[in-house]
């Protein structure tokens, strides 16, 4: 669905809710949010507020948001944009600010983080034997008092160490591993590859809801085939494996894919892979179809601003229309998502995506 559907207009003052109660006076006073996420989890908050006005059944002007009343650390606060009251940010205050400068309003700045605040604060030392990734996500979630859902593939592992990483820091390097997205939904922890993740669908129209956009399709970083070796500690074998161009064929919609057009427009390259050590054959095949993913993913990269798109999150799927031939159309996966609100522009969204295919330009 399309956020072109929102009436033309509409209060585009967010909806700001603490401990589960509405507060208008936070709507009113703040003069700029952001709310940002990425692939690697850990939605962030910024607000900024006008901090002096009259306490309520009062008259006299003083310094508002700071005596605990309305935000203090630890308050659960709940954010919505958009003509729709879309929910954009669920977490817990974990920082005040005070901004005072002569001859301007004095500000509160507010920042707060969602639920895997808490897995980026715990450092751990712990070794997981014979468990694949889901397991892992699985064990750790728990002890965290969440559920996790894991939609990735691949193998278990004779033993993976976490030395001296948060939780959240250790999950986001077996995340980047396989080119797998994590995110917290409600008490969810998730852990899904790209084509496992569901992040709705959205058409935007250069022109209309989509206000600015730059589009660029790159070579410089494809490669034709990914290398990696390793060494079977059960078959007592070396391990050589590699993917190529078929790893990402059934995602370039019948178009142009990086790797395809880095053989046909300057030469077959290959990348190596010298850091991971696998110690199966399983291991290495995925390590190595992931690296090629990722590359060949970033083929085409877009970065926009809309007219506020509140239904946008990372893992959404956006059509572009009138952006020309070799860039329209579908198959941009969002990366990066800054919803922002300030009284000059009332509410944009700020986003990242990517393709790996280049469309025909005749």
């Amino acid at each position: 669905m399309s956020d072109s559907r929102a009436p033309l207009l509409y209060d585009s003052t967010p909806a700001i809710s603490v401990g589960g109660s509405a507060r208008g006076e936070l709507s009113r006073d703040v003069t700029e949010l952001l709310i940002e996420e990425d692939g690697q989890g850990l939605r962030r908050l910024s607000m900024r507020l006008n901090a002096v006005g009259p306490q309520r059944q009062g008259r006299d002007e003083q310094l508002l948001y700071l005596d605990g009343a309305v935000l203090d650390f630890g308050s659960e606060l709940k954010v919505a944009l958009g003509a729709g009251a879309t929910t954009v940010f669920e977490g817990k205050v974990s920082a005040l600010e005070l901004s005072m400068t002569q001859s301007e309003t004095p500000e509160v700045r507010v920042l707060a983080e969602d639920k895997l605040m808490l897995l980026r604060m715990r450092h751990r030392f712990c070794t997981y034997e014979d468990m694949s990734d889901a397991d892992i996500l699985q064990q750790i979630a728990g002890q965290h008092g969440l559920q996790a859902q894991a939609d990735i593939s691949g193998p278990s592992y004779k033993t993976v160490q976490q030395w001296n990483q948060s939780d959240l820091a250790f999950l986001r390097e077996r995340a980047r591993r396989l080119h797998a997205d994590l995110w917290l939904s409600g008490s969810t922890l998730h852990m899904a590859a790209r084509p496992q993740r569901n992040g709705g669908r959205l058409t935007l129209i250069q022109g209309a809801e989509l206000l600015d956009v730059e589009i660029r399709a790159d070579l410089a970083h494809q490669r034709s085939e990914v290398k990696l070796g390793g060494f079977d500690e059960v078959g007592k074998a070396a391990i050589d494996e590699s993917a190529d161009a078929g790893a990402v064929a059934s995602e370039a919609s019948g178009g142009r894919h990086g790797p395809g057009m880095l053989a046909s427009a300057l030469q077959d390259c290959a990348s190596y892979r010298v850091r991971e050590m696998p110690f199966a054959t399983a291991e290495a095949s995925a390590l190595a179809k992931a690296e090629l993913q990722r590359r060949a993913r970033r083929f085409v990269t877009a970065r926009g601003v809309t007219s506020g798109s509140a239904t946008m999150t990372v893992g959404s799927q956006l059509k572009l229309e009138r952006v020309g031939r070799l860039f329209e159309g579908d198959g941009y996966y969002v990366t990066r998502v800054q919803h922002r609100f300030d009284l000059k522009h009332g509410f944009r969204t700020e986003f990242e995506a990517e393709r790996a295919w280049l469309g025909s330009a005749a």
